[in-house]
């Protein structure tokens, strides 16, 4: 939080500053947020604020330094820039976002999962500060700022979207130390993003099916190397959050299934399973083999065994 204000400080700098400027900057230095903010506020209400000013006022009231917390007020500011501003459109959405993801954490800093699958199964609906944050963030990533891009690649990464592989290979090209995740995500097909794939290869009941896997083709390397994925079964009763740009693009998926066949290649071999994914109404999504129920409680089993 404390970055994003001092970044608009040190872009106060630049900016050729006149007297209410100069002010608010030291002030700042200071660590003086009431009077920067009563500098900035006054300067607003005069009509001589820039927009960089307009921006820290929004973030004094966003955050609650100088003043008393207040969402709506920096809102108000917010918005008009945000028609044209790549940097505006980037606050106001992390700001929404924000709110819609209200106490997702717990007190030791953790997702709490009882308020992550309450939200999850929230209606379209009642997601629309979310979708819209979602949608000033990466409009804002289109315009090529890059702290929204660095959000636009972190999503893709935590988050099941309607992007192809192709397009989250572009976004991750634009964005820092990242061309081994686009490299990853142009390997065959997947709607799961990497993250998600990581947590599905170190899943216990997955690794035991692909050991199994390679036992019945007598191969003892447990060093099971991803090569491929490709969708098996189409996604169906998808819902998105929908961005509304020109033209209108689904993003992040809240509601659908489908399955994917995952191959792994060890000892010379190519293993090939199928799993089922659900999503889980935030992004992400849950995922098991897909085999029969009587070879799954196997395969569950055998894992508990082993614990």
């Amino acid at each position: 939080m404390q970055r994003l204000v001092l970044s608009l400080c040190l872009g106060l700098w630049a900016s050729g500053l006149w007297a209410g400027e100069i002010l608010i900057n030291s002030a700042l230095e200071k660590g003086d947020y009431a009077l920067a903010f009563a500098s900035a506020k006054a300067d607003v209400k005069s009509g001589q604020a820039t927009p960089a000013v307009k921006m820290l006022l929004a973030q004094f009231y966003m955050h609650g330094k100088g003043t008393e917390k207040n969402v709506a007020a920096a809102r108000k500011l917010l918005e008009p820039l945000a028609r044209s501003n790549a940097e505006a459109r980037f606050l106001l959405g992390g700001m929404l976002k924000q709110e819609a993801l209200q106490d997702l954490q717990g007190a030791n800093g953790r997702v709490d999962p009882a308020r992550y699958e309450a939200l999850g199964k929230r209606s379209l609906k009642e997601r629309e500060n979310e979708r819209y944050a979602a949608e000033l963030i990466y409009s804002s990533a289109l315009q090529g700022f890059t702290p929204a891009k660095e959000v636009v690649c972190a999503d893709i990464s935590n988050s099941v979207t309607a992007l192809s592989g192709a397009e989250r290979a572009n976004w991750y090209r634009q964005c820092a130390n990242r061309e081994a995740w686009a490299r990853a995500s142009e390997l065959g097909e997947s709607l799961a993003p990497l993250n998600l794939r990581r947590e599905v290869m170190r899943d216990p009941v997955v690794t035991e099916a692909f050991q199994r896997l390679a036992t019945a083709a007598q191969c003892t390397n447990e060093d099971i190397k991803p090569v491929d994925f490709q969708i098996s079964q189409p996604l169906s009763g998808a819902e998105y959050l929908q961005l509304k740009l020109s033209p209108s693009k689904p993003y992040t998926l809240i509601r659908g299934q489908w399955q994917e066949t995952w191959t792994g290649e060890a000892c010379g071999q190519r293993l090939s399973l199928a799993i089922n994914f659900t999503a889980d109404g935030m992004g992400g999504a849950q995922f098991v083999p897909a085999v029969s129920a009587e070879e799954l409680a196997s395969l569950r089993a055998a894992v508990k065994r082993s614990e």
